[in-house]
């Protein structure tokens, strides 16, 4: 059996999905138009509506306007179209979660497809779909695959338990030419440096706390194949990861033992009861700095993936792109500290 598993969402085991129907604010006033269309998720343009004669009085222009949309058919047969709580303002819904951009030619005004026109608001339509991927008590996620969506505009976000985001993007594209092309993609992680603490940009895979909580929102229903989204996690290096503490101490310093002779710390929780101006120092059996970091308030706590900067075989400096491979005990040392509760936990493989 090898250490590396797939882990899967399905989509379609969500009973009830969050449908947002999409409404467009339409501020027409004057002359006659037609309206054309396009669907967000294949980015197919539809028909152009016929001739929407304007009229001055709202409640009838709007009507005009629904007339016209529904003529369209498909997903337009129900749509709504009203007169706004703003004058001028008509306002388009397109029901079921699709999320549908209008283009006007002819007729004077402005087209507004989300935020607030007047008092009325625009609202992009979606449906979301939440659940979690079961990965075990840590994951080490490796890649990410989204497919079978055909959609130009996911908004993903998948996050562990600890609220560390493990991808988090707004507007996927998984469609070209109107067919389905899966996002897959290998991961890394942002966290901080060891010798500084400041943040730091791809490090070494990221340690997550499961299962992990998922939520996809799709441009529009989904109604053919069975869209899925998969994780790859290190099960082996998931499997071994241990959590070690300060615990909670007052003094300057701290020694705390990490499980092994011989650890790669993958990930640092710090937290202060109240102290917010304390500079803290961690080294390891050697004297190697694993962290350490000018006066800092850590009252509101460091969850963070940790790397290191170091050299490749040449002798070039490489920057906080490393594992923190260190000898067990790790000395804490404080200063600045006002004595009130601090405590450091270490995610650690061994």
């Amino acid at each position: 059996m090898g250490r590396y598993k797939e882990r899967h969402f399905k989509l379609a085991d969500v009973a009830s999905p969050t449908v947002v129907n999409d409404v467009t604010i339409f501020n027409w006033t004057g002359t006659d138009t037609t309206l054309t269309p396009t669907r967000v998720d294949t980015a197919t343009a539809g028909s152009a509506t016929g001739n929407i004669v304007f009229n001055a009085t709202d409640s009838v222009a709007a009507a005009n306007i629904q007339t016209a949309i529904r003529a369209l058919g498909g997903i337009y047969a129900d749509a709504t179209c009203v007169a706004g709580a703003t004058a001028d303002n008509m306002v388009i819904t397109v029901l079921g979660g699709y999320d549908v951009t209008w283009a006007k030619t002819g007729g004077v005004g402005t087209i507004t497809e989300s935020g607030a026109a007047g008092a009325d608001t625009a609202v992009v339509g979606s449906v979301t779909y939440a659940g979690t991927i079961p990965v075990g008590r840590f994951a080490v996620v490796k890649r990410l695959r989204l497919a079978g969506f055909n959609d130009n505009s996911l908004d993903v976000s998948i996050v562990d338990e600890s609220s560390l985001s493990v991808f988090v993007k707004t507007a996927v594209d998984t469609s070209t030419a109107s067919a389905d092309t899966p996002y897959d993609k290998f991961l890394t992680a942002d966290g901080v440096a060891g010798e500084d603490g400041a943040a730091a940009a791809n490090v070494s895979s990221g340690l997550f706390d499961g299962p992990l909580a998922v939520s996809i929102a799709t441009s529009s229903p989904i109604l053919t194949k069975t869209p899925v989204v998969t994780v790859f996690v290190d099960t082996g290096m998931g499997g071994g990861i241990k959590k070690r503490s300060t615990g909670t101490f007052l003094g300057a310093t701290a020694e705390v033992n990490l499980g092994d002779t011989f650890v790669n710390v993958k990930r640092l929780h710090i937290h202060a009861t109240s102290d917010a101006t304390v500079a803290p120092v961690i080294t390891d059996a050697y004297g190697k700095t694993i962290y350490s970091k000018t006066a800092t308030s850590y009252t509101t706590a460091v969850n963070a993936q940790l790397s290191a900067e170091g050299v490749d075989q040449a002798a070039n400096a490489v920057a906080d792109l490393l594992d923190v491979v260190v000898k067990s005990p790790a000395t804490v040392t404080l200063t600045g500290h006002d004595g009130t509760g601090f405590e450091i936990v270490f995610y650690v493989e061994s």
